[in-house]
């Protein structure tokens, strides 16, 4: 398993940043200058999550492998790969679900993935947010997450959601 998500991953430069407490007044003109940004290199990918919903860097791991290797095998949901990182990451189907969970809110703890950008795209984008706290990503509440993903108990929630998203390709 591990071997095939390395695998998946080692094709893309992948840099992922935290910043806390950011607030964003109008969230759709707020992402439309992000895909503005996104747009300056083709093929790059920056997807914005609620980090509160994210348990750690074996999470993201495991949503973005499988998201890849949604779009390889044609299995996609979404048709943007950083959307379909978001519905992955959420181990539902639904977009919208995901974006409920994930998606960025007014206040709050702000992931970003940037998935093969430049610098100029990551300076962009941080002049939009604010209080840079890499160490929030391993930070997570399991009560919250086990509520929040609908888990069975709080034993090892890490594996439960990894478990959750793999089963989600099972699902098609």
């Amino acid at each position: 398993m591990q071997d095939l998500q390395k695998e998946l991953l080692s094709d893309y430069n992948i840099i992922i940043r935290t910043y806390e407490n950011n607030k964003v007044e109008d969230i759709p003109s707020f992402l439309k200058e992000i895909n503005k940004i996104t747009d300056l290199v083709d093929g790059s990918i920056i997807q914005l999550l609620d980090c509160d919903y994210i348990c750690g860097q074996s999470h993201l791991n495991q949503g973005i492998s499988q998201a890849f290797k949604a779009f390889n095998e044609h299995q996609n949901f979404a048709k943007d790969k950083g959307l379909e990182i978001c519905v992955r990451l959420s181990a539902q189907k639904q977009i919208n679900e995901a974006l409920k969970l994930l998606g960025i809110k007014n206040e709050g703890n702000v992931t970003v993935i940037y998935i093969d950008v430049d610098e100029e795209q990551i300076r962009k984008t941080e002049e939009l947010l604010s209080n840079r706290n890499d160490s929030l990503l391993e930070e997570y509440d399991v009560e919250t997450i086990v509520k929040a993903y609908e888990l069975n108990n709080s034993d090892d929630v890490v594996n439960n959601i990894n478990e959750k998203i793999a089963l989600l390709a099972l699902k098609n």
